[in-house]
């Protein structure tokens, strides 16, 4: 074996390949302003490329006499080892656990990786289409069958030292709702003062009409609802 050997074509073009998926779904991840985004889902993609070219076709290449070789160990501890990065965008915060989804895009790109390192190109670009699937029509579908509109946290901006909070507050809870909040920070917009708070709201029938009569109180800037915890 020659170290110097350029690699071959099918090499460089499986390579473009795992940039090009694990790409698609950074991308997507990005897009929601996750923790783990393009260069991350590219760069586990092509890492777990590589070490399943490794475990192929470099260390076979490398054995003389007798020797044998188990091309599944190095492509195990991918699996394996990709669960430490997947771990470090999982968190707990305020009662919920953020960042599952994102650990799961992990996973798939190191797969991806995997696939395009032994040649299954066209079965990893239908995982990148069925991920896109899952993310953007099964779970909005699944909650509105579930019914899940009765609950989620709302950012608000309202003017600070205007007693808006015990408002907002009240219209909740008027409709139905039980409140907490979970952060709140003062914010200064060229010497007007702001308030941003996180408003956790569960119980009531309607959470899209929440938003709008929260929007139209004295004093409300502006009212977001945020996504949910688990994506």
């Amino acid at each position: 074996m020659n170290l110097f050997d350029l690699p071959a074509a099918e090499e460089l073009v499986s390579a473009l390949f795992v940039m090009l998926f694990c790409g698609l779904i950074g991308v997507e991840r990005e897009v929601r302003r996750k923790d783990a985004g393009i260069r991350t889902h590219i760069l586990v993609g092509l890492g777990s490329y590589l070490f399943t070219l490794v475990s192929l076709y470099g260390v076979p290449e490398m054995l003389t006499g007798n020797l044998r070789w188990d091309a599944s160990r190095i492509a195990s501890q991918i699996v394996s080892g990709i669960g430490f990065i997947g771990a470090g965008v999982i968190f707990f915060e305020h009662d919920s656990v953020r960042g599952l989804t994102t650990a799961s895009a992990i996973w798939v790109a190191a797969a991806i990786g995997m696939a395009c390192g032994v040649g299954m190109i066209t079965i990893a670009g239908l995982v990148v289409v069925l991920y896109f699937i899952v993310i953007l029509a099964v779970a909005p579908l699944v909650r509105h069958l579930l019914h899940r509109g009765s609950d989620g946290t709302l950012r608000i901006t309202y003017l600070d030292g205007c007693g808006v909070l015990r408002s907002l507050l009240l219209e909740a809870t008027g409709r139905g709702f039980e409140t907490m909040v979970t952060a709140s920070r003062q914010v200064d917009r060229g010497g007007r003062k702001d308030v941003v708070v996180d408003l956790h709201v569960t119980g009531g029938k309607d959470v899209p009409e929440l938003v709008t009569a929260l929007s139209m109180l004295d004093g409300v800037v502006g009212v977001e609802l945020l996504e949910d915890p688990e994506r």
